[in-house]
C-alpha cells in the first residue's frame, strides 16, 4: 500500500486478529482499539501518560514476527481512567488491592449498542468478557518492562461491570488498599500533581491536566465533567477514607474519546515522536 504509513483499527476482535496482521508485514503501523492482540507479550498496551516506555516492545515484535510494521493497542475503555488513577498511587505508595464497580455508558457497546427496551430505566449488571479485561489489563500497563518483557504489577483487582443508560462517559467506584500508609492530603496531592512522562507531555492530545480532582460532593457527573480536557482528562471525585480498605473515590473518563478513538490517535502521536512510525 504505497504512501500509507499507519492505519487505525476498530474492528471486532475476531476480524481484527486476521486483518491487523495483514497490514503490519507491509511496513504499516496499526493502532488498534480491538482486544485481539492486547494479551500478546510482544504487543504494547499503551496509555502515553502511563507507560510510554512499553512501546519498545515493538522492536521485539518486529524481530519475532519478521515484519517491518507494528501493532500497538489501547486498552479497554472502562479501565483507561482507572489505570491512569492507579498510576500515581502505585508510584507514590504502592497498591495492593483494588475493588471496582463500573457504570458504563451505552456508547461503549458499539453500534447498534443495547436495545432501548433493555437499557432505558434499567441497569444491566453484566457485560460479556468485560470484568476479565478490567482485572488484568491494568496489571500489564502498570507493570515493569524488564529485559524485553513486562512483569505485571502485583495488584489484586476485583471488578463488577454494569451497563447504565448514559450516552457517554464511563464511571467507576474504586476502593483501594495502599502498600504504604498515606493521609488523605498526600493521596490527593499525588493525584493532582501527576504529570505524564516527559516524552508524552507535549503531544497534541495530551491534556493540560492528566487528572482533575473535584472537591464537590456530587461530582464527577458525566453530563457536567465528561468533556474535561477536551475529553482526554480523567476526573476523580469523592475521595475519602474507606472503612474496609484505605481510600475510595469515583472516576470518570470519556469512553469514546480518551478510551477509544482518541486513545489510538494519542498512541500514534507517541510512536511517531519515538521514531517508530514511518
Amino acid at each position: 500500500m504505497g504512501g500509507v504509513s499507519l492505519v487505525f483499527s476498530a474492528l471486532p476482535s475476531k476480524i481484527a486478529h486476521e486483518a491487523e496482521a495483514e497490514y503490519a508485514p507491509l511496513g504499516i503501523a496499526v493502532f488498534s482499539n480491538a482486544s485481539a492482540y492486547r494479551q500478546e507479550t510482544d504487543v504494547p498496551l499503551l496509555l502515553p501518560e502511563v507507560n510510554p516506555d512499553h512501546s519498545t516492545l515493538v522492536h521485539l515484535q518486529r524481530r519475532k514476527r519478521g515484519w517491518s510494521g507494528l501493532i500497538a493497542t489501547n486498552p479497554n475503555c472502562t479501565i483507561t481512567g482507572l489505570t491512569i488513577t492507579l498510576k500515581p498511587l502505585l508510584e507514590n505508595f504502592g497498591v495492593r488491592r483494588a475493588f471496582i464497580v463500573s457504570m458504563q455508558a451505552v456508547s461503549g457497546a458499539g453500534y447498534p449498542g443495547v436495545p432501548s427496551m433493555d437499557i432505558l430505566g434499567n441497569v444491566v449488571p453484566y457485560i460479556a468478557d468485560e470484568e476479565d479485561k478490567m482485572e488484568w489489563e491494568p496489571l500489564k500497563m502498570l507493570g515493569a518492562l524488564q529485559d524485553g518483557q513486562i512483569i505485571p504489577a502485583p495488584i489484586n483487582i476485583s471488578a463488577h461491570a454494569n451497563r447504565v443508560p448514559i450516552l457517554e462517559g464511563h464511571m467507576l467506584c474504586l476502593s483501594v488498599e495502599l502498600a504504604q500508609k498515606a493521609n488523605l492530603e498526600e493521596v490527593a496531592q499525588a493525584l493532582v500533581g501527576y504529570q505524564a512522562p516527559e516524552i508524552s507531555r507535549q503531544l497534541p492530545s495530551t491534556p493540560p491536566a492528566i487528572i482533575r480532582l473535584s472537591q464537590q460532593a456530587d461530582r464527577p457527573q458525566p453530563r457536567l465533567d465528561v468533556m474535561s480536557g477536551n475529553g482526554m482528562t480523567t476526573v476523580v471525585g469523592r475521595l475519602r477514607p474507606d472503612p474496609l480498605l484505605h481510600y475510595k473515590m469515583v472516576i470518570l473518563s470519556h469512553n469514546t474519546i480518551r478510551g477509544a478513538a482518541g486513545g489510538s490517535i494519542y498512541n500514534a502521536e507517541l510512536l511517531l515522536k519515538q521514531g517508530l512510525v514511518g
